[in-house]
């Protein structure tokens, strides 16, 4: 036995040593390996340094011989089938910011490369063209997330409006650094199902969502990056004054400061101790047991819905936790931490004031019983109050129809500046305006509903009044008809109107003293400030001056009057031949001062309700002024205004690029500083664009956008459905009651009475519904019941007796008049039916002529 494991001993030791040489003859060879391939490697780079040297060596034997050296140009589109980053971003700058057409792009720039003396090897596809346009929207959403992080202050702003019968959204943001500077930038426009002030809440949330996880994706990200923290950065809010948009800004107020507590509650949470953290877990797990309903039912539910109920119970018991740390802050500290300001635009402020200054005018001639300016009826409108006076029709075209100096310069903005610009005569206007004065104007652009249009067309109109007379007849005389259509002799039969003339003169004194002096400080390139929250005092000035004006006409209207005194701002007139022109027609516009107080004096009211915000005790007048430099905002909404006008001339000219597409040029040329972000991003974030270019394009998520709008409204087409057949048969219900009332309605005013006379709880008690159906049969049964249709409008029980007891005389009346024999108490159903038919008899007899019709239905 001993022999034998000797022999193994040596049997193994003899098998480690061979193992031992072989290892050493492997690493050996590993190093002969290694140093072959370095020769290898040494002499690759020898032959490759070749063509260099060689060119090297003739560079000096072309020096010593003086031949001029002659470089090769060629520029290559692709390497190694790639498109390089320099041609990338030339690409992207030509088609964003140069609006060159993305299948005219690399076309263009061919053409420029050759021209410089450059050869041109490979091409650059449609499609490529569009992905690399895309990366640089991918780079400005990144770019706008950084800018987000340096804020101290955001403000954001919206708008929304239709195209197609679609709802679209427009976001934009305002970023204020600690030194007070703003940046502006631009989030892309959106598509929603509807304009509820809940989706337009849902609408934000996911895009700022969308923005974070998109960086957090990103290798630009460092560290953790939440969009909780967007939220807790923003200060202000800048809209319109719809309602919506102010339920709005309080559904994301209450947001913002959820985002909040959830994060100071998180914070908490996480400086637990074990034990305080295993009795918050238990705290949980109760209150998702109680809102299931018991342990009973909380074995039923799934585990996707047990994980939604513990997940909203810690939400829960985190914001509780998170409200209790922000009332341990300082009062300071928490009106800093929950600062959230509301401001509305000056433009829309200007626009609605105007308005209501317009409507307080029309209603100055009915108040003092003056007849009002000339009707300007259409066409249709005109034959049937022409055609048929004191029918219907022609009362309900006389109602239709208005006149005043908003009706002309309405039709004059079709007829001189037409929205069809195939139609109208706005070119023969310039050359005959020119062949007059020696220059020419643009008409404003009523039809389209410009800002301030109406009031700068009453400016115009007064101004040239004879021309625009004079050039009515010229159209006149050059037709071969040698007549003016309905439109165009509406406009000169305007014109010709004094009282319409008294309105285009107010307008255009109220738009000389209160809209341009206004808007040099809103707009004007010498305004003193720039941010909308500190613009309360400027607008009680406003309304002190307008007050003026109201207790003092003259100022403005009269022969001596002053820009100094009769301006807001007490600069210069705008058009001083408006007010000239004002001056020279005076003679003829005795009721203007009076007016011209109305207008401004209804305008007033208009301020005050447009300018809320900014009353003493509300909300801006108690922030400090550091808070409001914090929230500094814009102090119009133009930037989504002009990217809804950029986004609907490009859906008119590229009606096939989608949404996406045109955010992405968007956001890279109206975000300040995207292309050098662009231009300066490594290879790491080259790949990233590029990846995730690939990923949306391939994710659907257009056309998911669309089939949820499509779903949306299969979805209100079904749920109004639904109601029409719950009110149809809600309807049928009330009907059968309404029937069987009438099998027990009373024959005669006697036996009323005595049912009347019935105490209350007794039987046979007549109860208010019982005569609500009574009422309802004879209103629906009887001609001439005298029966209001509405159950507020009968009064009390005892005002419904009374009318019962009208209704069954006027019945028995009807009934003996048509011989149909009497009854006794309660009539029979069958008697209901043969009185119903002799109704319908009597209806079709009565109505034997148009004339006597159309008389009943106007008495």
């Amino acid at each position: 036995m001993e022999q034998e494991k000797e022999a193994q001993e040596r049997k193994i030791d003899e098998q480690i040593k061979e193992v031992a040489e072989l290892q050493e003859k492997n690493d050996k060879l590993v190093e002969e390996k290694e140093r072959y391939q370095r020769e290898n490697h040494s002499l690759k780079e020898k032959v490759r340094r070749v063509p260099t040297r060689l060119e090297t060596a003739m560079k000096k034997v072309r020096g010593v011989l003086g031949v001029e050296e002659r470089l090769e140009k060629t520029l290559r589109l692709k390497e190694k089938g790639v498109i390089p980053d320099h041609i990338r971003d030339t690409i992207c700058d030509l088609v964003a910011l140069d609006n060159v057409p993305a299948q005219s792009c690399v076309d263009a720039f061919k053409r420029i490369t050759v021209g410089l003396g450059f050869d041109i090897e490979g091409n650059v596809s449609e499609r490529s063209v569009n992905r690399i346009v895309k990366e640089g929207g991918v780079a400005a959403k990144l770019h706008v997330v950084e800018s987000f992080q340096q804020a101290e202050g955001i403000a954001i702003s919206s708008d929304g409006t239709s195209h197609k019968n679609n709802n679209y959204e427009s976001h934009c943001v305002t970023t204020v650094d600690k030194t007070g500077g703003r940046k502006e930038f631009f989030l892309g426009i959106s598509m929603a199902a509807n304009h509820t002030s809940e989706m337009q809440r849902n609408e934000w949330i996911e895009l700022i969502d969308g923005l974070y996880e998109l960086f957090k994706s990103s290798p630009f990200c460092a560290g953790d990056s939440d969009s909780r923290d967007f939220w807790a950065a923003v200060t202000g809010m800048h809209t319109d004054h719809a309602e919506d948009q102010k339920k709005l800004f309080r559904l994301l107020k209450d947001f913002k400061h959820q985002c909040d507590r959830e994060q100071r509650g998180e914070k908490t949470v996480l400086g637990l101790s074990s034990p305080e953290l295993v009795q918050l877990l238990v705290q949980v797990s109760q209150t998702a047991t109680e809102a299931a309903g018991g342990l009973d039912a909380w074995s039923q539910l799934t585990e996707a819905e047990q994980f939604a109920l513990n997940e909203k119970a810690y939400l829960e018991q985190v914001r509780e936790i998170g409200e209790d740390e922000f009332n341990k802050l300082l009062p300071d500290e928490r009106e800093n931490v929950d600062l959230f300001l509301w401001v509305g635009c000056c433009m829309h402020k200007e626009m609605n004031a105007f308005k209501a200054g317009v409507t307080e005018m029309e209603s100055w001639w009915a108040q003092n019983n003056i007849e009002p300016p000339t009707q300007l009826p259409n066409r249709d409108n005109d034959a049937a109050s022409t055609l048929a006076p004191g029918t219907a029709a022609a009362a309900r075209a006389n109602e239709k129809s208005k006149g005043g100096a908003i009706k002309v310069t309405t039709l004059a903005g079709t007829v001189f500046r037409h929205k069809d610009r195939k139609r109208g005569q706005q070119d023969t206007l310039r050359f005959y305006f020119d062949k007059q004065f020696g220059f020419t104007i643009e008409f404003p652009d009523t039809s389209n509903s410009r800002f301030q249009s109406h009031a700068q067309a009453s400016a115009i109109l007064i101004t040239y009044l004879d021309f625009f007379l004079g050039f009515l007849d010229l159209i006149e005389d050059n037709k071969t008809s040698r007549q003016l259509n309905h439109l165009e002799k509406n406009v000169r039969c305007g014109l010709q109107c004094n009282k319409t003339r008294h309105e285009l003169a107010a307008i255009t004194l109220y738009h000389q003293t209160i809209s341009v002096p206004y808007m040099r400080e809103i707009r004007g390139p010498l305004s003193t400030e720039q941010n909308v929250l500190n613009l309360g005092p400027f607008h009680e000035q406003l309304k002190a001056h307008l007050r003026k004006l109201v207790a003092h006409p003259e100022l403005a209207v009269g022969p001596d009057i002053s820009y100094e005194t009769a301006t807001f701002d007490g600069k210069l007139w705008d058009r001083p031949e408006a007010v000239y022109a004002v001056q020279r027609h005076l003679f003829e516009l005795p009721y203007l001062r009076d007016l011209f107080a109305h207008m401004c004096s209804g305008a007033l009211r208009g301020w005050e309700r447009f300018t809320s915000e900014f009353a003493d005790g509300g909300e801006i007048s108690r922030t400090s002024a550091k808070l409001r430099q914090r929230a500094s905002m814009l102090k119009t909404n133009d930037k989504n205004e002009s990217e809804f006008g950029v986004f609907r001339r490009e859906a008119r000219d590229k009606p096939s690029m989608s949404l996406s597409q045109h955010n992405s040029r968007q956001m890279y040329k109206q975000n300040a500083g995207v292309s050098d972000y662009l231009h300066s991003m490594s290879g790491d974030g080259r790949q990233f664009l590029r990846e995730q270019v690939r990923k949306e394009d391939g994710s659907g998520k257009n056309r998911e956008k669309k089939m949820s709008i499509a779903q949306h409204m299969d979805n209100v087409a079904a749920g109004k459905r639904k109601k029409d057949k719950e009110k149809k048969e809600r309807r049928r219900q009330i009907q059968e009651k309404v029937a069987s009332a009438g099998s027990r309605r009373f024959a005669d005013v006697e036996t009323l009475e005595n049912v009347f006379q019935i105490a209350p709880r007794s039987p046979g008690y007549l109860t208010v519904a019982e005569l609500d159906l009574q009422l309802d049969w004879y209103a629906q049964n009887t001609k001439d019941s005298g029966v209001p249709k509405t159950k507020g409008e009968r009064g009390t029980r005892d005002a419904k007796f009374e009318l019962l007891k009208q209704a069954i005389t006027r019945s028995a009346s009807q009934t003996a008049q048509m011989d149909t024999g009497g009854g006794s108490g309660l009539i029979p159903e069958q008697d209901k039916c043969e009185e119903g038919e002799n109704n319908q008899e009597m209806d079709a007899e009565s109505d034997d002529s148009e004339e006597a019709f159309y008389g009943r239905s106007i008495k």
